[in-house]
Order: C-alpha cells, then sequence, then structure tokens
C-alpha cells in the first residue's frame, strides 16, 4: 500500500500553489471556479481526506454545526417536508466552508438547554441553528451565557440573530387570494400562540381583513397543534355554526386535517369552502384537491441560517435578521375557477 496522500500532492497534481489548494479544498474566498473545480478533482483521483482532527487541534474548532429542533417527534415527522428543505440548504452552505450539520431533536424547552449545556461543555459543536422559537425559550440564556455562536430558524421574542420568512406579509398574502375571490367570512386555523410564527401569520391575517374593510371575528380563529388529527379535530368541532366559505391554515399538515374534517361534515373542497395554506411540500402538491399555498423557500431559510452562523464563528461581520418572503402557488383547494358572488 502506498503512503496517505497529502495535500502537497494534490497541489502539484493540480498546478496550483499548496496554499491555493488549501483555500479552494476548504471553501475559503480568493480562489475561481475552475481553479477550485481542478483542485477537488485532483483531490478526488487521488483519494485525498483531509485530517480533520489534526486541522480541528490546531485553531479549536470542530467545523460541525448543531441544528437544534426544540419541537415533539410528532410535530417533527409531521413537518417533514420543512426540515428535509432546511436541512438540504443548511447543508450546502456548511458544505461550502468544510462544515458539517448534526440534528439534535428535544422534545421540550428544557431539554433543548440540556442539549446546548452539554454539546457547549463537551465543545461537540462551534454553533448552533435553532428551529421554531418559542415565547419562553428558556435555553438563550444558555446561549448569551456561554457566548457561542447562534442563529434562530424563526422569530425569537427577546433581541437575538435570526433569519425567517416573511410571516406577517404571508399570512396576509393568503388571507387576501381568498378576499379578492369573493370571501367574507373566512376562518383562520392557527397554531399553539407559543410559537411566534403562528402570531405573525395571525397577525397577517388580520392585516388583510382590516385592507379589506372585513370586521375581525374571534369566534373565526380556530386553534390546533400543528398535528392533522388535532387539526381535524378542531375544524370538526367548529365548521357546522361558523356559516364560512373559505379557511387558511397556517401550515400545511393542518391543511390536510381541516379538509378531511369538513368533507366528513358534508362539505366539498373548493366548492363549499376554499382552503389557502402555508408550506409547498409534496403533501400540497399531491393531496386531493392540490392545495393553494404559500411556498416558504425552507431552502434559502436553512442556507442563510448556516452561512450566517458560520460567519459569526469565523468572526466576520454579523448581519441584520434577514426575513424572506413567501409565493403564494395556485392549485385547485382555493377555488378560483368559481365566481362567487357575495362570497
Amino acid at each position: 500500500m502506498g503512503r496517505t496522500p497529502t495535500i502537497k500532492d494534490v497541489a502539484k497534481r493540480a498546478g496550483v500553489a499548496v496554499s491555493t489548494a488549501s483555500l479552494a479544498l476548504n471553501g475559503k474566498p480568493g480562489v475561481s471556479a475552475e481553479t477550485r473545480a481542478k483542485v477537488l478533482k485532483a483531490a478526488l483521483e487521488l483519494d485525498y481526506h483531509p485530517h480533520v482532527a489534526a486541522k480541528n487541534l490546531a485553531d479549536g474548532r470542530t467545523r460541525t454545526i448543531g441544528l437544534i429542533a426544540p419541537i415533539s417527534l410528532e410535530h417533527l415527522f409531521a413537518s417533514a417536508g420543512f426540515f428535509m428543505k432546511l436541512i438540504k440548504g443548511m447543508h450546502q452552505a456548511a458544505q461550502e466552508k468544510g462544515y458539517v450539520v448534526s440534528l439534535y431533536i428535544a422534545e421540550s424547552d428544557d431539554e433543548a438547554v440540556i442539549n446546548i449545556r452539554t454539546l457547549i461543555r463537551s465543545r461537540g459543536v462551534d454553533g448552533f441553528v435553532i428551529t421554531n422559537p418559542t415565547f419562553s425559550a428558556a435555553y438563550l440564556g444558555e446561549l448569551k451565557r456561554y457566548r457561542i455562536p447562534y442563529v434562530f430558524v424563526g422569530r425569537p421574542v427577546e433581541k437575538a440573530p435570526y433569519v425567517d420568512s416573511d410571516n406577517v406579509t404571508i399570512g396576509r398574502m393568503a388571507t387576501a387570494h381568498l378576499i379578492d375571490h369573493g370571501h367574507k367570512r373566512i376562518a383562520v386555523l392557527c397554531g399553539p400562540d407559543r410559537f411566534t410564527f403562528c402570531q405573525d401569520r395571525l397577525l397577517g391575517y388580520k392585516e388583510a381583513l382590516a385592507e379589506a374593510g372585513l370586521q375581525f371575528d374571534d369566534a373565526l380563529v380556530w386553534r390546533s397543534e400543528l398535528i392533522e388529527e388535532e387539526a381535524y379535530r378542531v375544524v370538526a368541532e367548529h365548521v357546522l355554526e361558523a356559516e364560512i366559505t373559505a379557511l387558511f391554515a397556517v401550515s400545511d399538515v393542518q391543511a390536510v386535517g381541516a379538509i378531511r374534517a369538513l368533507r366528513d361534515r358534508g362539505f366539498s373542497v373548493p366548492a363549499d369552502i376554499a382552503v389557502v395554506c402555508v408550506n409547498n411540500t409534496g403533501l400540497t402538491q399531491h393531496f386531493s384537491p392540490p392545495l393553494t399555498t404559500v411556498e416558504l423557500h425552507e431552502d434559502r431559510l436553512g442556507y442563510e441560517a448556516a452561512r450566517r452562523v458560520i460567519g459569526v464563528i469565523e468572526k466576520e461581520q454579523e448581519e441584520r435578521p434577514l426575513l424572506i418572503p413567501g409565493e403564494l402557488v395556485v392549485r385547485a383547494s382555493c377555488g378560483c375557477e368559481f365566481q362567487r358572488e357575495g362570497g
């Protein structure tokens, strides 16, 4: 067996300086795309693998980002489409900079505190991306106390770095679409108050009603956990007395449960009740009827969150919070082809 190839061998095969090869292999700026491709090709041909342990000892880094998801397993699997795209974006940004992403599930805020404390003390990660911030967010104190880099995906209640969907605008966009097609009695199937994105989408719903001169009715705000069966139960309980013509669900999983309940109560979607939701996943595309929804671009959320936390780790300038706009995707569930009079 021959000797293990070194970075000098990679540089020689690619026809570049060792310093250039190092920059290319570590995803650093200052190297053209053509040169980077040559270096990566040479590394593959030589079966070169950097000595990660030695590299980490040299600068005290693990080159690992911890993704903390402080939600129950039931919620995590129900939102699998969202997390798959989020992690894909994070992986892309991490790979560009020579980092990896590790997922840690915490079924409560207390468990998130324990995970974060353990990972910090063991030096298991260089920084965190944390999803689904709640109004309690007990783990925020741990992050600030240990001064470790972190970025939230979602708006935290305290001042902290974050990347989020523009949830107020998303709620307003979805509701306005229904209003524009003649609906005046629109229920909103909202998630738990503890999640900031649920509050923000509800605020957007209220703003759309106000802009259209429609009266807000608290009786049309229905709340459920972000799981299908709970959404089914809540809609089935309320819909017969509500006299609505449309429903805005703040998540795709809730929309599926809602439509099942509407059908079981004798309503046709969209002929009797139109439905719009948020999250553009395989679930929304292949459900019957296909769901009109707001695309969140979760891959970009993940990419920006990982890019920003790596920037903090590497002592680059910290950036302001970023809101990513949603995009309305019109399908059959809103019934746009139906012309209504009066709603």
